[in-house]
């Protein structure tokens, strides 16, 4: 299938010519830019590299980490949710290198970034596929995103707080969660895929009513002053309103909507497959 169809599908689909987002400025350097698309450089967001004229295959993915790249197939296209490395610890997202931008060239793969528009997406965005998956019912919308909420509040049958957990862990396929226990049941619940970790959504969540946020960073480990701020002050805060937390990670807990938009590709006669990363798949997230 040629590039451009996929890429006019994909643009339609995410309303890619009218998002705002600006995803040049934290990911594009002095030696990647050469190997950009130029009109990502323009639009900010959308085809990123374009590799190849026709693609064999469409790979989804959270992050174009190594372990990623190195198992993708050439001439493909990858359609990602980050454009970036990323690593659970200090060095958290890092721009891809000019060694790993002339490889994907000479590959013939091909990079699609989907952020806000993904996120804010009424069949696929991150945090309701999240919901879907933890069998949360939908209640709201909130956290504006570019125009379109991100994140949602919604409900359970009121259950046991180990016993949600344990769905939680069973439905994302994951070893652990990052808890904290401050209610012994669970049934109103805030739900934001990704990082999650600013005390505006737990002020909002604790005031629409929930005993619980879902997310995916409760620990931050990045070396960025202005998030590390803002988890301490979300910890802080919730030392008051006293919710449960519950954290699947950044990558754990988008996971979910890089497999489910699969069902997009398929139903679009597109040969596709999820690339996963089992080291962040796996990483246990200890406080």
């Amino acid at each position: 299938m040629k590039l451009s169809n996929i890429q006019r599908l994909l643009d339609g689909e995410f309303h890619i010519a009218t998002n705002e987002e600006n995803l040049v400025d934290f990911a594009v350097t002095e030696n990647s830019r050469k190997y950009v698309n130029s009109d990502f450089l323009k639009g900010k967001t959308g085809l990123f590299t374009e590799n190849s004229e026709d693609i064999q295959l469409v790979s989804t993915t959270v992050f174009l980490t190594d372990t990623v790249l190195s198992s993708a197939a050439d001439n493909a296209l990858i359609f990602t949710h980050h454009h970036f490395n990323y690593y659970e610890d200090a060095r958290g997202c890092q721009p891809l290198a000019e060694e790993t931008m002339i490889a994907l060239r000479q590959k013939g793969i091909s990079i699609y970034i989907c952020h806000a528009p993904l996120d804010t997406h009424r069949i696929y965005g991150t945090s309701i596929v999240l919901a879907q998956y933890c069998e949360i019912s939908v209640d709201e919308l909130f956290l504006d995103c570019y125009g379109a909420p991100a994140a949602l509040i919604g409900q359970i049958v009121e259950q046991p707080l180990d016993v949600f957990i344990s769905k939680v862990m069973k439905k994302l396929d994951r070893l652990d969660l990052t808890l904290k226990r401050h209610r012994e049941s669970v049934k109103r619940v805030a739900v934001v895929a990704g990082g999650g970790d600013m005390p505006e959504i737990l002020q909002h969540a604790y005031d629409n009513g929930c005993d619980t946020l879902l997310t995916g960073t409760v620990v931050n480990r990045w070396d960025l002053p202005f998030l590390q701020d803002a988890n301490r002050r979300m910890r802080e805060l919730n030392g008051r309103l006293k919710m449960n937390l519950i954290g699947g990670t950044h990558y754990g807990t988008e996971r979910p909507a890089m497999i489910r938009i699969l069902d997009f590709f398929s139903e679009n006669g597109i040969k596709c497959n999820y690339l996963e990363d089992d080291e962040l798949k796996n990483f246990k997230d200890i406080d």
